[in-house]
């Protein structure tokens, strides 16, 4: 009996001395979160059913990852061989279907047509047809509102995570006529004036970039220290498999377009420090779309839909 006792005491003393170990242990492991952006850009209508197989990849990428963005930079149309028929239209039914979570304005979709008014109606057309955020920061209306249907930028719930996206056109845009009706604000202003906002209302802050490289850039340069962890770019058409990335400062990221036809994805682990969230790594990755990706049978149908209604052949 005498044994038992002894045992037992010893058993208990033993929990209790493990037992802070235990929880100590617990809160020193770092808090991480897991984040994965597919981003496509500058599409300029080129080849409809290059669509139906960036599908492909984009649903094999959601089956595989948990805590998936699907972002679009702008410049769905212009030049391409169904600009004038479908203005982009044919693009935006495939963003719908794919349910991409925003898109950003590109610099083309300011000038579809030679005329103002019938420019603003097909942008108009395009904004309304969207089921997903459209975002422009700066560009607004003569009476300084956001155009009509536009957000300056979301916050949007990723798991228990509000990622903060906001999104920024080319300053190209004040130099056409068509947008002469509007008030167009440099880009880097837009984000240094609503960055503050956005890190008050979200965890981590995306900025989804129609402004080139070199007001990407600049970004870098001057706002590296204003909460904003990434940038996704647009606009130029560079081909970047891996981020730009300086020490210190703002990964930057785009993903070719028009004949330079390619998905992007980015893998980003967050890191939880001193109460607020840093990217702690990246990892990019550019997807060649050609002829050796399968089309997704449901964008393919859609395409298939649209370009029916044409007499020129598909591409």
């Amino acid at each position: 009996m005498h044994k038992k006792i002894t045992y037992i005491l010893t058993l208990a003393i033993v929990v209790v001395l493990l037992a802070p170990v235990g929880v100590f242990a617990a809160a020193s492991q770092p808090q991480l979160f897991n984040l994965t952006i597919i981003h496509t850009n500058d599409f300029h209508d080129y080849e409809p059913y290059a669509l139906a197989r960036k599908a492909t990849i984009i649903k094999q990428i959601r089956a595989e990852k948990k805590n998936v963005l699907l972002l679009e930079g702008g410049d769905l149309s212009i030049r391409g061989p169904y600009h004038k028929v479908f203005y982009g239209e044919l693009e935006m039914a495939v963003l719908n279907a794919l349910k991409y979570d925003a898109w950003e304005l590109g610099n083309n979709e300011f000038k579809a047509h030679p005329d103002q008014a019938v420019t603003d109606e097909k942008l108009s057309n395009l904004i309304n047809q969207a089921k997903f955020p459209t975002l422009c920061a700066n560009v607004k209306t003569t009476a300084g509102d956001y155009l009509p249907g536009v957000r300056p930028y979301i916050v949007k719930q990723v798991a228990d995570m509000k990622i903060g996206i906001l999104g920024v056109t080319s300053n190209k845009v004040k130099k056409y006529p068509q947008a002469s009706n509007k008030v167009v604000e440099d880009a880097f202003t837009a984000v240094k004036n609503l960055i503050p906002e956005v890190r008050k209302e979200s965890d981590i802050q995306i900025v989804l970039s129609h402004a080139g490289l070199a007001g990407d850039l600049q970004i870098d340069k001057d706002l590296a220290d204003s909460g904003i962890s990434f940038i996704l770019g647009a606009d130029d058409h560079f081909v970047i498999p891996q981020p730009i990335y300086r020490s210190g400062g703002i990964p930057i990221t785009q993903a070719g377009g028009e004949d330079n036809i390619f998905l992007g994805k980015l893998d980003l682990t967050y890191e939880k420090k001193d109460g607020k969230w840093v990217l702690k790594s990246h990892k990019g990755m550019l997807y060649p779309i050609n002829d050796k990706v399968p089309m997704d049978a449901e964008i393919k149908k859609i395409v298939d839909g649209y370009l029916s209604k044409v007499q020129k052949p598909a591409a």
